[in-house]
């Protein structure tokens, strides 16, 4: 039986080491693509509560 467990972990421990790369930019590029999402949001509520704004005359 410990040998079993021994190899499973090795083996876990083998596809952490290989796959940890890949899960890692994953996750940054996912995390990149909620910034965006996020940002883009909170500029287009903002624009949304001051359509005063978006007039193309400056205010001096």
């Amino acid at each position: 039986m410990n040998h079993d467990v021994a190899s499973l972990a090795l083996a876990l421990a083998a596809a952490g080491r290989a796959f940890a790369p890949d899960a890692r930019a994953l996750m940054r590029r996912l995390l990149g693509a909620g910034v965006r999402v996020g940002a883009a949001s909170l500029v287009e509520q903002r624009e949304a509560a001051r359509p005063e704004a978006l007039d193309d005359g400056s205010r001096s």
